[in-house]
């Protein structure tokens, strides 16, 4: 099939070489140097958050595409808007529903789902009755992507600045008030056939900074969770599709496990970053990507045999003050528990860089993928915090 990616994001070159790998025609438009040019067959420049710019784009191929889909998450209701327009098969979802969190949580409270949020303000004043004698709290941007713009704020002085640092990143200047839940947290992967089937793939664990930011440091597959936990978190995701709508696709749910059970905090219409996709595949055989395809076209795919029995993503970041040295040596890589488990490595900051307590994604300085027994990765993954402390959330 000939498959365009309208809109990539970071670090997808996984997904890219997935579909390659599975045969595909594979077509990238993003802005050009967020496209890895040698993973594609086809690609354009092109604004990912304009409908005609994309639609353009795409319609110059001079051929028809089989499906659209989208990896950005600020782009994919206009990616799907793109595919409307060309006749093309996209993933079904209603629009707004997993981009905006105010609509998202409001049709969870609709359907009696639990949600932590409170309201959603459009000025400080607005913030600061949703949150009066309700701290701490969480603000957000409504229509932003990964973490970026999210603080805990525990004092009411701190309220006002968190509320403008996230409507600055907000497109409709909206900004989501959440009760603050505290309880590990775990994201779940799941592929909607069609509405109604819904299979869940996985359920990961969540490696984060403390607050007040909480980015996400690393993610392990599968989750070391009891099966109760798995389950209600199964049937918590596929809850939340039903009510918001989800009719082909996969998903990225995100969630806290409460003392009263698991409480969803977001769902993503579209694979997860984070290079969980990877992880995910490695430890299940399971491919997010290729599900999503077929998921898209009206087909099914099944899962390949795992790698390993786990794998992990280690996210290195700075903390302001201490040069960045390089957490894999030459020595280290040479020898266990990294030898036999060191899948992948890269870095995007040079030693010596002084960089600065990470408040969102676009402050890693790189990254370690992990597979293979549990006890290897987590004595890798130990080796590679060099005794720091994780926090889960809790």
């Amino acid at each position: 099939m000939k498959v365009l990616i309208a809109g990539l994001g970071d670090l997808k070159e996984f997904g890219l070489k997935s579909l390659r790998d599975a045969g595909h025609f594979v077509g990238v438009i993003d802005l050009p140097h967020r496209i890895p040019i040698n993973l594609c067959d086809w690609w354009r420049a092109g604004d990912r958050f304009s409908v005609d710019s994309m639609l353009e784009a795409a319609s110059s191929a001079g051929f028809t595409w089989d499906a659209i889909l989208c990896w950005e998450e600020l782009s994919t209701d206009i990616a799907r808007d793109v595919a409307r327009k060309l006749g093309v098969p996209a993933p079904r979802m209603p629009a707004g529903h997993f981009r905006d969190k105010g609509v998202m949580h409001g049709r969870l409270r609709e359907a009696g789902l639990p949600t932590p949020q409170l309201g959603v303000a459009r000025t400080a004043a607005e913030c600061e009755r949703l949150g009066e004698g309700r701290f701490p709290l969480v603000v957000k941007p409504t229509d932003y992507g990964g973490s970026g713009g999210v603080r805990v704020v525990d004092d009411p002085r701190d309220l006002a600045a968190a509320f403008h640092a996230a409507a600055t990143l907000s497109a409709s200047g909206r900004v989501a008030v959440d009760r603050y839940v505290a309880g590990e947290e775990f994201s779940v992967e799941a592929v909607t056939w069609a509405p109604g089937d819904t299979q869940i793939v996985a359920v990961t664990e969540k490696h984060l900074t403390r607050p007040p930011y909480c980015v996400e440091l690393g993610h392990v597959s599968p989750a070391t969770v009891p099966e109760t936990d798995r389950t209600a978190l199964a049937a918590a995701t596929v809850a939340a599709l039903d009510a918001l709508g989800m009719e082909a696709g996969v998903c990225h749910a995100e969630f806290r496990m409460s003392a009263d059970g698991p409480v969803l905090m977001e769902i993503a219409g579209r694979p997860a970053g984070g290079q969980i996709p990877r992880l995910v595949e490695l430890a299940t055989g399971w491919n997010l990507n290729t599900a999503e395809l077929a998921a898209v076209v009206g087909e099914r795919t099944t899962p390949g045999t795992p790698a390993a029995e786990c794998a992990a993503v280690r996210f290195f970041t700075g903390d302001g003050q201490t040069p960045f040295r390089h957490p894999v040596t030459l020595d280290d890589a040479r020898r266990p528990p990294l030898l036999g488990t060191l899948r992948e490595l890269r870095y995007t900051a040079a030693e010596g860089t002084v960089a600065r307590v990470p408040r969102g994604p676009e402050d890693r300085l790189g990254y370690a993928i992990l597979a293979g027994t549990r006890a290897d990765v987590t004595t890798a993954l130990g080796a590679l915090d060099d005794g720091a402390k994780e926090y889960r959330g809790d």
